[in-house]
């Protein structure tokens, strides 16, 4: 099964019509559409409906080991050398309110750029934020990764953005962005596709002494479970690309108690260590 996020109509309906999903009754908070092999649902815009939806859907249905989750929809960036309906993989999502950072795996072939994504709680406006990267910008990628954690690993999850506007306060109509989604409909079907030839089983990813050494780290710099989904998407990253053990953590190992600033050291040397092999 593949599991489908949108936030607004113009985003789904495209798809709606193109893999010619039909409405379930049965799921009654949100509007959820489906066939034999996709399930989408509208969730509203902000990350906080964008989790709840995510959440309801994955309840209800309990997902399978070999499926995969995507947020499809439009966003925005202050980098103006991109184009507008340009198609991008996230492969970094910052939530802006509290500077947490996830990181979705693509362990599968593509020609779309990677592009790190932050996610604000308000429409933004160049003009009215300052030091604003230039990267991408949406409502709710935040909150639908976060939901989708706790049911999918890193690698299958996914984030297609198209881009709808540089900022500026652009009003962006329904049949816009309805066209944007129809114009990028072949790009979409491809990753669609792309995904189902993953060749990872989840649970080879990361071997039972990985998770030990995992979790014997986890409980030594007592990390918050949003530091823990970090750190273990980052590993199941180096170990799919990089294909090799994990023994180096063992040097972060402490061997007595220390403070929790000298513990955020550690975690922030472990998280750089493993950023690197991202940016290889």
């Amino acid at each position: 099964m593949l599991y489908i996020i949108t936030a607004i109509a113009g985003e789904a309906i495209p798809l709606i019509n193109t893999f010619k999903l039909k409405k379930d009754i049965t799921y009654t908070k949100f509007d959820l559409f489906k066939n034999d092999e996709i399930k989408l649902i509208v969730t509203g815009i902000g990350k906080i409906k964008s989790s709840i939806a995510t959440t309801y859907m994955l309840v209800k249905d309990n997902p399978r080991p070999g499926d995969h989750i995507f947020n499809i929809g439009i966003c925005g960036s202050s980098n103006e050398n991109y184009k507008v309906g340009q198609v991008f993989l996230i492969n970094k999502i910052t939530d802006a309110s509290n500077g947490k950072s996830f990181y979705p795996e693509t362990v599968f072939k593509h020609n779309l750029s990677e592009e790190h994504l932050i996610t604000f709680d308000k429409p933004v406006k160049k003009s009215k934020v300052t030091n604003l990267p230039p990267c991408l910008v949406d409502m709710e990628a935040s909150g639908y990764y976060e939901a989708s954690s706790l049911y999918f690993q890193s690698h299958r999850i996914h984030l297609i953005k198209i881009l709808s506007d540089y900022l500026k306060g652009e009003k962006l109509t329904s049949a816009f962005v309805q066209s944007l989604v129809e114009k990028n409909i072949p790009t979409i079907e491809n990753i669609l596709h792309a995904t189902q030839k993953t060749l990872i089983p989840d649970s080879n990813v990361l071997t039972d002494s990985d998770y030990k050494l995992f979790d014997q780290i986890s409980s030594d710099l007592k990390l918050s479970t949003t530091q823990r989904f970090q750190v273990l998407d980052l590993l199941k990253g180096y170990k799919v690309r990089k294909g090799e053990d994990l023994d180096f953590l063992k040097a972060y190992l402490k061997n007595k108690k220390t403070s929790k600033s000298e513990n955020k050291k550690i975690f922030e040397a472990i998280v750089e260590r493993l950023e690197e092999v991202e940016d290889e």
